[in-house]
């Protein structure tokens, strides 16, 4: 994230952009009250990657949950795996243990499946929204199964 001010421009890993408020007046983000964000630079995209998102709705809706994944494959074996959670948490959720489960693995709808439960284990869902708990195992189970396959 490049993020500008009068005082000149920094960059920010995104893992250091989005940031968990730990009171009621802090930020989710790495903003200063004088920047602007003014570019998201981006790699280009892995061979294998996909996103899913649940939504209640096609259009106009925001996702309930979501999973992005990458994988670095190594013929059909997974080397690498790293899988992002979002709209189950105040930031961006990175799913580490369940990327490194995948390593060595091929992706099957059983192996997408288990992944999907890893990738919520210990997950502390508010009183009111369990639900994305189930919604967010069946979108990386999805958007594995979508990364997985052959691209042109």
């Amino acid at each position: 994230m490049k993020l500008v001010s009068a005082k000149g421009a920094r960059e920010v890993a995104v893992k250091e952009f989005f940031v968990a408020p730990r009171e009621e007046s802090a930020r989710e983000i790495a903003l200063r009250p004088d920047e602007i964000l003014a570019e998201i630079l981006l790699p280009a995209p892995p061979a294998h990657s996909a996103t899913y998102e649940v939504r209640q709705k096609e259009a106009l809706d925001w996702p309930l949950a979501a999973a992005s994944v990458a994988l670095t494959m190594k013929g059909s074996v997974v080397n690498a795996a790293h899988i992002v959670l979002g709209h189950v948490a105040p930031t961006p959720w990175e799913a580490t243990a369940a990327g490194q489960w995948l390593a060595g693995k091929t992706i099957s709808a059983e192996t997408a499946a288990a992944a999907g439960k890893a990738a919520v284990e210990g997950a502390q869902p508010l009183s009111r929204n369990a639900y994305k708990v189930t919604l967010a195992k069946t979108a990386v189970k999805r958007a594995l199964l979508a990364a997985a396959k052959e691209r042109a």
